[in-house]
């Protein structure tokens, strides 16, 4: 008897629902309203940038090769001598040869690449960096990442000054016509937050070894590209 009432009962909320959320939209159609949306934009300068850098081993005139163990310690060496700590340079990749096009000078020695992932706060010291190392040796140099370390931070601050220009200019729309802003019936968020930007590591990329010889004992007095934060929010106000 008593599954036979639920059985029951549940077909009674299963028929009224409908009834329900009918009658729920005619009751918000009857509701005076103003429906505004609010934008909030800001540019900052990224705070974390990652290079890639990727050296390669040559072939002396002598017959030997530049070793790879020499260019790491290059690297090494010039980063901290650049006040950055050793940390942000880690390996991202290996990689290597022993074949050339010109069948009379193939070289049948290994020649190593080794890629690298280096952390700065800014772009100004690369060119300092790179200049301490064989230019010969630079195969690339490239942002493969970029950010900001409040990121999330400013993306929540931009997000309540979108409400705030939102709920002004639903402020400023009614009072020509003697109307007060009532309470919010509906928000809703345009999802347009910055993104990380990613290059895939198999891109073509121009060879620094030249710049980074001509820059050798200066740093770069070029910011890097500033990073567009936007907000957008939709708002459905109460007309009092």
């Amino acid at each position: 008897m008593k599954k036979l009432s639920v059985f029951i009962l549940a077909i009674l909320i299963i028929s009224i629902l409908p009834q329900l959320k009918a009658q729920e939209k005619s009751d918000h159609k009857k509701l005076r309203t103003i429906s505004v949306s609010g934008v909030a934009e800001k540019e900052v300068e990224p705070d974390i940038i990652y290079f890639t850098i990727s050296l390669k081993e040559y072939q002396l005139k002598t017959g030997s090769k530049f070793q790879m163990s020499e260019l790491e310690n290059q690297l090494v060496n010039s980063v901290e001598k650049a006040g950055i700590d050793k940390e942000n340079l880690t390996v991202e990749n290996v990689y290597g040869y022993n074949y050339s096009w010109n069948k009379k000078t193939e070289n049948k020695d290994f020649m190593a690449r080794k890629q690298f992932q280096l952390k700065l706060p800014d772009a100004k010291k690369l060119n300092v960096i790179l200049s301490q190392i064989d230019p010969k040796a630079i195969e690339y140099a490239r942002v493969c990442q970029y950010t900001h370390s409040r990121l999330q931070e400013l993306n929540q601050e931009l997000q309540v000054e979108a409400v705030k220009n939102a709920k002004a200019k639903a402020e400023a729309l009614l009072k020509p016509l003697d109307e007060k802003v009532g309470k919010v019936l509906e928000v809703s968020e345009n999802q347009q937050n910055f993104q990380p930007i990613y290059y895939k590591s198999y891109q073509n990329n121009r060879m620094l070894s030249e710049s980074a010889d001509a820059n050798a004992s200066m740093e770069s007095n070029l910011d890097f590209k500033n990073i567009k934060l936007k907000a957008e929010v939709h708002i459905v106000f109460l007309i009092q």
